[in-house]
């Protein structure tokens, strides 16, 4: 039987904990209800880092390969970050110490790609370059010889449907392979240390790390607690994000900001601690998998408007007409619902 396996840390769990160890849970969709569940039974997926021998490409490599070993790599990565997190918390940051900054470079970079949101863009973008692809090699004659191999009607209207089928949120999704989401997001956080792949690490070590303490507002987490952002409504990337968010406890987010970018001219309310944890709140909470998570005590959800879910599609930037042709200029991207 598979393991249990933490999508987010407990020891980092337990900062948002009361003193029985218990958190408040929060569905997503339904945040009216929220529960009283245990440290141990939050943000936990059955086998979901695990890597099974016949996904190995060498038969040599599987006799002595450990499933759980992803698992237990993490583990002992948690284990060397947890001290720093705790020194943070506890003691605020000191730019002079280094294995601090390394541990939580490494926390948000691991933090970012182990749930299950980024295994979402993963599939999405995997789906959307196989469909560009194959519609960069589409023509009419190859589409009509394909219905008509398959006994389709192929009349020069059913060849415009199928590929407007094609070019729609139709397109089957590409499902990718558990051992392929395992090991392709712990590259995309660590770097490949045979080639010249940093990860995540890169676009988080220029960054000047600050600190936000709450007065009298409490700051929640999620279980996808890393927030990328920039201002504006423009697609959001790893290498553009201006700010990275991190809330390590009910009084304490971590920030990571470009030297150069003046959040403040941007809509962060820097002068005002608690204005700026209710922006962050609303924006870990929104981008939640499944659940919001708080300190029991704390009711940061009270004045809390969510927006819509996001959900990943195309967004249509210009439209132009030639003769009987429209062209439409798109972006794909998460964006919220209707």
């Amino acid at each position: 039987m598979a393991a249990r396996h933490h999508t987010v840390p407990r020891f980092y769990l337990r900062n948002f904990a009361d003193i029985s160890g218990h958190l408040a849970l929060v569905s997503r969709d339904v945040p009216s209800r929220p529960l009283r569940v245990s440290v141990g039974n939050v943000a936990v997926e059955t086998g979901f880092y695990r890597i099974e021998p016949e996904d190995l490409a060498r038969e040599e490599d599987r006799a002595r390969f450990d499933p759980e070993g992803v698992e237990a790599a993490l583990s002992g990565l948690e284990a060397a970050i947890a001290p720093a997190i705790r020194s943070l918390v506890e003691s605020g940051f000191d730019p002079s110490d280094h294995e601090v900054w390394y541990r939580l470079v490494q926390f948000a970079a691991l933090q970012t790609v182990r749930g299950n949101r980024w295994r979402n863009d993963f599939a999405a973008l995997a789906t959307q370059s196989v469909r560009a692809s194959l519609l960069g090699d589409l023509d009419e004659e190859r589409v009509r010889s394909f219905l008509v191999g398959r006994g389709l009607p192929n009349g020069p209207g059913d060849v415009v449907a199928f590929v407007e089928r094609l070019a729609s949120s139709k397109f089957p999704a590409v499902v990718p392979p558990q051992a392929v989401l395992v090991q392709e997001s712990l590259r995309m956080a660590l770097g490949d240390p045979e080639g010249e792949e940093m990860g995540l690490g890169q676009f988080l070590a220029g960054k000047e790390i600050e600190l936000i303490v709450a007065n009298r507002a409490a700051v929640l987490t999620s279980d996808e607690p890393v927030c990328w952002w920039s201002p504006g409504n423009r697609p959001i990337g790893y290498a553009t994000a201006q700010v990275v968010w991190v809330p390590l406890s009910p009084r304490l987010i971590v920030q990571f900001r470009d030297p150069a970018f003046d959040i403040s001219a941007h809509g962060a309310p820097i002068e005002d601690p608690d204005k700026t944890v209710r922006m962050v709140n609303r924006l870990v909470a929104s981008q939640a998998e499944r659940w919001i998570i708080h300190h029991p005590e704390d009711v940061p959800l009270a004045d809390l408007d969510l927006p819509p879910r996001e959900v990943w599609g195309d967004e249509v930037l210009a439209v132009r007409d030639e003769d009987d042709v429209r062209r439409e200029l798109r972006i794909h991207r998460r964006r919220y619902t209707k």
